[in-house]
């Protein structure tokens, strides 16, 4: 049975929060953006982003919190170039060379938007864009800031909001750790992947922090490869 129970939720805060080179930064943000790749994380995230998009659409503005290296707003970018769809991206990151970073990798993409900014208070209106997106970056809060995070979310959209994470559980704890070992040669992702999953929430814990930010209506879907998506709006 105590195989089956998920670890206890870990407090270590992780590498890649902290000051490092920019030329280590990279290659962490080069290496977290190859995965979202291989494991299909654009692909699920563009697949929910397809549901807010109607018929009659030829706007989009979207919002990524956390966004990274920025390469989930790249690849928003030629989606919708291929759906012509007129797309606005407004990608926020708080780390100040990650946010540097970001700006940088999308010099040649003038749809998107850089600025650094702190997900539990968005420097935007209430309901400026269509949809809010946090992608594998709710493990990094606690359940407060988690909370806020999602409270924000819900109040700059207008369509709604698409959450995706790691699941926290001893299976995806050893698979992070044999990926890590496998896969990943810089040393932040390396030491980061196995932490991130000890640091996520689980599906129940999850849906109480929708309840607690007022997410009515949103539901949990369980996904391949120890992850969920939380999406409110559709």
């Amino acid at each position: 049975m105590l195989l089956l129970n998920p670890p206890p939720r870990a407090q270590i805060v992780e590498r890649m929060e902290g000051a490092h080179p920019r030329s280590m930064m990279e290659g962490c943000l080069r290496e977290l953006a190859r995965l979202n790749r291989l494991l299909g994380v654009h692909a699920m995230v563009l697949a929910y982003l397809a549901r807010f998009v109607r018929p009659t659409d030829r706007h989009l503005t979207v919002l990524d919190v956390a966004t990274g290296g920025a390469d989930l707003p790249r690849a928003f970018v030629g989606w919708a170039r291929r759906r012509g769809l007129d797309l606005r991206v407004i990608a926020i990151d708080h780390h100040p060379t990650t946010a540097v970073i970001a700006r940088d990798n999308c010099a040649d993409a003038m749809e998107v938007r850089v600025i650094r900014a702190d997900a539990r208070a968005l420097p935007l209106a209430d309901r400026s864009v269509d949809v809010a997106v946090l992608t594998t970056a709710m493990h990094h809060l606690a359940p407060a800031d988690a909370v806020r995070a999602l409270v924000e979310l819900s109040r700059v959209s207008r369509r709604g909001v698409i959450v995706t994470d790691l699941i926290r559980s001893r299976a995806a704890y050893l698979g992070a750790r044999a990926l890590a070992l496998a896969f990943l040669r810089n040393p932040l992702t390396r030491a980061d992947g196995p932490l991130s999953v000890l640091r996520a929430y689980t599906p129940a814990e999850v849906r109480a922090l929708a309840r607690a930010a007022g997410l009515n209506g949103a539901r949990i879907h369980h996904h391949p490869l120890f992850r969920l998506a939380l999406v409110q709006g559709t």
